[in-house]
């Protein structure tokens, strides 16, 4: 991650953070396609729900524990950028479940009914 806004807000952050997962949160970030690193809260939130993704369509080994935390932790991030910016609620929103999560969660309970109907007939 060269030099941008998202860099710089979470170079402040990650400084105290466990050197392996600070490393994770940022490899997160670099291999997350499309993302507006000129915008920390919605490059953040996008890594953190990519992550959560990776993570629901990984293997479910032990392995894939430092993705989980590290898209935790850009999520939770995302919600430290957007309150010093006073967006709290309009990434609640976006983000919450009533916005991109809810979505993915929704579409996950659709695709693990369908396959229960389909292991039923």
């Amino acid at each position: 991650m060269t030099g941008n806004p998202t860099q710089g807000w979470l170079q402040l952050r990650l400084a105290d953070a466990p050197a392996e997962l600070a490393a994770a949160i940022v490899r997160l970030i670099e291999t997350t396609p499309g993302l507006d690193l000129s915008n920390p809260v919605a490059a953040l939130a996008a890594a953190g729900l990519a992550g959560l993704e990776q993570v629901a369509d990984g293997t479910g080994e032990r392995s894939e524990a430092l993705r989980l935390l590290a898209a935790d932790a850009a999520l939770t991030y995302a919600f430290e950028a957007a309150a010093e910016a006073g967006r709290s609620a309009e990434l609640a929103a976006q983000v919450g479940l009533d916005g991109e999560l809810g979505r993915r969660l929704s579409r996950e309970a659709r695709a693990q009914d369908h396959s229960r109907l389909a292991e039923g007939s």
